[in-house]
């Protein structure tokens, strides 16, 4: 009896190890004689069924956020192919290692067949780019989320994937205990303390909705999203919606603040919101924060700093 118990442990534990969440071997003893050599099938963020190496060794990466992950991981001799957009860390600006395939919703198909990749990971959902691409026999997976947890999740999806489990536990296991730490802090907050905000993506003004990982950002720092009933990833509000929100803080993403048509304070009826009267408008780092990669926990850290410096 005791043997069995032992065995049924070590199963556990082998798949436990081998698997994250949607990044599993889904086989069967059928199945496994229709499965090519030395490949198994994948289940995608799209629930795509798609066959990938066990050990893949020229990868293109089709969007900034996995490249960074990919960095994370130590599996960066992998990369052949990465996206005009993907800037960090520095050594993905180095394309004498590596090739540019274009935008990460505009690649150039042509690069990414002449590179022969036997990978590709992408984080947008685009069936035409899909199609074309499955229909030159390439591999391609796409690896996406809703929430913070969700890319702790995929950190370890794309271990997997690359052939680097071991690294994947470390970092997503790591990823997790700094993420612990920041709601743990947020959770000593009484009701009188908590802060409302939106996050605006552009001054349209564009704002983080329900659907969006930065939604479930800022829960995690302890404040309200007033625009938290938009069942959206990202929608258009008017000035009205904010100026009657009233937020105690706004976060803006620094890249297109200079694009800006006037300072958010000047906006016409904002002299009332309390985020303006007390100069709470901090730029976020567009990069860090509206990437889903390991520099997401980063961004929870700033964004609760911001938040409630006087829990640090």
């Amino acid at each position: 009896m005791k043997k069995n118990v032992v065995i049924v442990l070590g199963l556990v534990i082998l798949v436990g190890i081998s698997t994250f969440g949607l990044g599993m071997l889904v086989t069967s003893l059928m199945d496994e004689i229709n499965i090519p050599e030395e490949s198994y099938l994948f289940v995608d963020s799209k629930n795509r069924e798609v066959y990938v190496p066990k050990s893949p060794q020229k990868i293109v990466s089709m969007a900034p956020s996995i490249t960074e992950t990919i960095f994370a991981l130590g599996a960066e001799n992998k990369l052949v192919g990465i996206t005009d957009y993907c800037n960090y860390p520095i050594e993905a600006l180095n394309r004498s290692n590596y090739t540019s395939i274009g935008g990460f919703s505009t690649p150039n198909l042509e690069i990414i067949a002449d590179l022969d990749p036997d990978l590709i990971i992408t984080s947008t959902w685009n069936p035409d780019i899909i199609e074309q691409i499955e229909a030159q026999g390439m591999a391609i997976v796409v690896i996406f989320a809703d929430t913070l947890e969700e890319i702790i999740e995929n950190v370890g999806v794309i271990a997997n994937l690359v052939n680097f489990r071991q690294n994947g536990i470390y970092l997503t296991g790591n990823l997790t205990y700094n993420m612990e730490s920041i709601t743990d802090k947020t959770a000593s907050l009484n009701y009188t303390q908590i802060i409302d905000c939106y996050f605006e993506i552009y001054c349209s003004p564009m704002v983080a909705g329900a659907k969006s990982y930065v939604h479930d950002m800022i829960l995690k720092a302890g404040a309200i999203n007033i625009f938290g009933n938009i069942n959206q990833e990202y929608s258009t509000v008017s000035h009205e919606q904010i100026i009657d929100g009233d937020p105690d803080v706004i976060f803006l993403t620094a890249h297109y603040v200079p694009y800006y048509p006037e300072p958010i304070y000047e906006r016409s009826g904002y002299d009332s919101v309390n985020a303006c009267i007390n100069n709470r408008i901090y730029q976020c780092d567009d990069d860090m924060y509206l990437r889903p990669g390991p520099r997401i926990i980063d961004a929870l850290e700033n964004m609760t700093r911001y938040l409630y410096p006087f829990l640090f």
